[in-house]
């Protein structure tokens, strides 16, 4: 989570620095930071809702409250961050009517509406990837292309260790297959539909090893699909990767979706990748994301409802059998890497708490 790799370089900036995270109420913005050991400020707010009047109403209520509920403390803060998401309006809101100094920042191509919204407003625009529309309001020399912040030790993780933790071998070819937060259950589908293809021409001296983080509710589904559809493969099945500088390390290819915040570790950890943009995502963005790195040679990109499966098991099947091109794909998501991204937004905003960028 870009929020808390930021907080590890800022807790080492070199003077003390005191930081309050704030989250909405969806269970796994909670769980990950329960699982850093951090107790955030709750505000009372999910994500944007397409539903019907009744929804929308307690989606306003919730923000109303949000922005009261910040509006109590936002003087205790030199500065305030947003990192993107529907549940940071109330506190940004908050901190611009009390002329708390903004700084935003986006992992994706494309802006978020909060983001957008905000960010005529903000001390300083930091930016993931490229932006594919910058916005006009906002001058370019507060528009900073740093890179999104991923965790310490992301790209260290240990092979051999992660092939002893889940029974496998480190020199067999190996797959991680990462749905994310949200589009697993049809990511998830469509490998089974890619392995089936698969297990038909899958060269029989070749072993392949799958480590698939399915998703919370969807791990029976996907223990079930493989044992149906008898899919060849070893693999190693979790609701939620907690350990994913193992999975980063121990794998060939990375197949996922394209969240901004997870394609920075995937090219911090220098791993090519197959990407399948969320069909429905806002404004495309995931799709934007991932044409970033297509055109950088690091990824390899098809469209969910347009793919046939036996496409995808030929490309597969065509990088176990030509290293080399993972090797030249290896080389470009380490050009596109930004691992300094976190200290370079913390540098912005301690100029902003100081008042350098005014």
């Amino acid at each position: 989570m870009p929020a808390i790799a930021l907080a590890e370089v800022l807790a080492n900036i070199g003077y003390p620095v005191e930081i309050q995270f704030f989250c909405g109420n969806r269970p796994i913005e909670k769980k990950i930071y329960a699982d850093a050991g951090i107790t955030p400020v709750q505000i009372p707010v999910g994500g944007m809702t397409t539903g019907g009047l009744l929804s929308r109403l307690a989606q306003v209520v919730g923000l109303v409250r949000g922005l009261f509920k910040c509006l109590l403390c936002i003087r205790n803060f030199d500065v305030v961050v947003g990192m993107g998401g529907y549940s940071s309006a109330p506190l940004l809101a908050a901190a611009w009517l009390a002329n708390v100094p903004i700084v935003l920042h986006d992992s994706n191509a494309v802006l978020g509406r909060v983001t957008r919204w905000l960010a005529p407003k903000a001390k300083a625009l930091a930016c993931g990837l490229p932006l594919v529309n910058p916005p006009r309001d906002v001058s370019p020399d507060r528009i900073h292309d740093i890179g999104t912040p991923v965790r310490l030790g992301i790209s260290r993780g240990d092979a051999a260790e992660a092939a002893r933790s889940m029974r496998f071998d480190p020199e067999l070819f190996t797959l991680f297959i990462c749905g994310g937060s949200q589009g697993a259950q049809g990511l998830n589908r469509f490998m089974g539909a890619v392995f089936q293809e698969m297990s038909a021409f899958w060269p029989s001296d070749k072993t392949m090893q799958v480590i698939w983080s399915a998703g919370p509710q969807n791990v029976d589904e996907v223990l079930q699909m493989i044992k149906e559809r008898n899919l060849r493969g070893q693999f190693w099945i979790a609701p939620i990767m907690d350990r994913m500088d193992h999975a980063f390390a121990l794998s060939d290819i990375v197949i996922a979706r394209a969240g901004g915040s997870f394609l920075a570790e995937v090219l911090v950890c220098g791993k090519p990748s197959i990407l399948f943009p969320l069909p429905h995502g806002a404004d495309q963005h995931q799709h934007h994301n991932a044409a970033v790195l297509e055109r950088n040679g690091a990824a390899v990109v098809f469209d969910e409802n347009s793919t046939e499966p036996r496409e995808v098991a030929e490309q597969i099947l065509h990088f176990l059998q030509t290293t080399h091109d993972l090797e030249v794909m290896s080389d470009a998501a380490r050009r596109l890497s930004r691992p300094g991204a976190a200290r370079d937004l913390a540098r912005l905003i301690v100029r902003a708490a100081t008042g350098e960028l005014d």
